[in-house]
Order: structure tokens, then sequence, then C-alpha cells
């Protein structure tokens, strides 16, 4: 999809692109052999010349981040599957919201076919050495709170390419929490797991500071259900929106989830969302 895009040539927006589409212009190549083609003005017409001369050279080299920052956030999901072969899907939990007075406590990462987890006290620093190896980072609201967090916790620029699949999925009417457009999408979580959210991931890191056996395991869980639902999110988004296409393009096959490995304690779970206020405290 992505040589099939003329969104990130300054001077060309959604209805001039829609118009090289319908005179047929459908890549990159085909414009810059008929560049009279889709009725563009003179400057506009060099412009664009000069820009896919520049975009051949930087796909060539594989240069994600030159079409995000080129391209508005609700098209970013235009780069797959050009660039899914390094693709890190994140989620982080923390002890609030704010930077400076809270803490990163676990970061979930699924490579498209393991998830693994980086936890504080225990292994943050392997992310920072992990997370060179990506070219594409996909999250839900990670450019407002995720990428930022990391950034000034643990002091990496993470100048990857990203794609924030907030904005895609507020493009196709897909509003409000990752949970409730999970919800949505048939991505439904089994059990007592589908009550916790962001507040329980706090609290359940108490527990852990406390030494309770299962916290720990159970935040974990809840952070990989949160990650592993990433890539059929993307998939979705991608699918629907080539569907509004006036061209032909091959849909992705919307992978199924990995197994968690770790097994969330129903007890502990009752007990975190008592705390909350999410249901009835244990006895009552």
């Amino acid at each position: 999809m992505l040589k099939q895009t003329f969104r990130h040539i300054q001077g060309i927006g959604e209805r001039t692109e829609r118009r090289l589409w319908r005179a047929g212009v459908t890549c990159w190549e085909y414009l810059l052999d008929h560049p009279t083609l889709g009725s563009l003005p003179p400057g506009l017409r060099d412009e664009s010349r000069f820009e896919l001369e520049r975009s051949l050279t930087a796909l060539e080299k594989r240069d994600a981040q030159y079409f995000i920052t080129k391209l508005p956030h609700q098209l970013h999901w235009r780069l797959y599957p050009e660039f899914s072969e390094r693709v890190a899907y994140l989620d982080i939990e923390t002890t609030g919201l704010g930077t400076e007075e809270s803490m990163l406590t676990v970061i979930g990462l699924h490579d498209g076919q393991r998830p693994q987890v980086y936890v504080h006290g225990r292994n943050l620093e392997q992310f920072v050495r992990d997370i060179d190896t990506f070219t594409l980072l996909v999250t839900y609201n990670g450019k407002q709170f995720d990428l930022p967090f990391l950034r000034a916790k643990l002091g990496i620029p993470l100048n990857q390419a990203h794609i924030d699949l907030r904005y895609p999925l507020a493009a196709l009417g897909y509003k409000g929490g990752l949970k409730k457009i999970e919800k949505r999408l048939g991505l439904e979580r089994p059990g007592l797991v589908s009550q916790l959210d962001g507040w329980c991931a706090v609290v359940l890191w108490r527990y852990h500071e406390r030494g309770e056996s299962g916290a720990l395991e159970t935040l974990l869980h809840y952070n990989l259900e949160d990650v592993v639902h990433l890539p059929a999110l993307l998939a979705e988004v991608y699918n629907t929106s080539i569907q509004q296409l006036p061209f032909p393009v091959e849909p992705v096959t919307p992978p199924d989830p990995p197994p968690i490995p770790f097994q969330p304690d129903d007890s502990i779970m009752r007990r975190v969302l008592a705390d909350t206020g999410r249901l009835p405290a244990v006895g009552e």
C-alpha cells in the first residue's frame, strides 16, 4: 500500500490523491512515467517527481522513519506490511501517569512470534538492547504515553518508525479505550482478566512489592493481553482501510494471538477488583 500512497508529498491532500487514483495513477513509478496524468499543476508535478525519487531511495534503504515523518498519523498504517519484517508491538505498565513521580514496572513486547516481558528490578536493561533490533513499533496511544515514558525512564531515543493504532482506529470510528475497541472487534478476554484495567495493574504491582504470590504473574498476563492483540488490530485497520480504496489491494491475514506464558490468579484478581471498587469485597 505504501507505493500507492501520495499523501506524503507536500501539496497533495486526500482529494488530490483520489484524483490521481481515478486517473489510473496507482503507484509511484506510474506517476514518474506519466507526470501529466491527474492534472497536477506544474509546480506540484515537479515536487511530486522529486519526492517520489526520494521515496524510492528511502524504501530501498528500508528507512521507515522517512515516511512516518511525512504522513498524517491516521495514515501510518500504510507502512504495513511493507515494513513488517521487524515489528515490535509494545505496551507498558507504570505506577501512574506522570513520568516524574511514577515508575515503569513492566514492558510487554511481541515480535510476531512470541511475547516477552521486561520487569523493573529484573531485566529492563535487556529491553534497551533488544528494542534497537526493530524497525517499526506498534502501540495503542503510545505516542502520548508509552514512548515518552520509555524515553524518560530508560534514556533511549526510540526513533524507529511508530504506528499508534489509536489514530487510524479513530478514523474508522473506533474510539475510546483499547479494551472497549477490542470487545467491539470480537477480541474479548476470558474470565476476570477482562475486568482488569490500568489502576488494577498499579495495585497488582503493589501486591507484588509486598511479596504476594501470583500478583506479578497476573500483572504480566494482563499486560500481554494488550500486546498480543495489537497485531490483529493492525490487520483490522489495514484490511478495513483498503476496502475504501478505488483499486484492489491484497488484504493481510489477521494473526491468531499466541499463548501467554503467564497464568493469572483468580483469587488475586478478585481481591484487586474489590480493592479498586470493580467488584464487591471478598466475603461480602
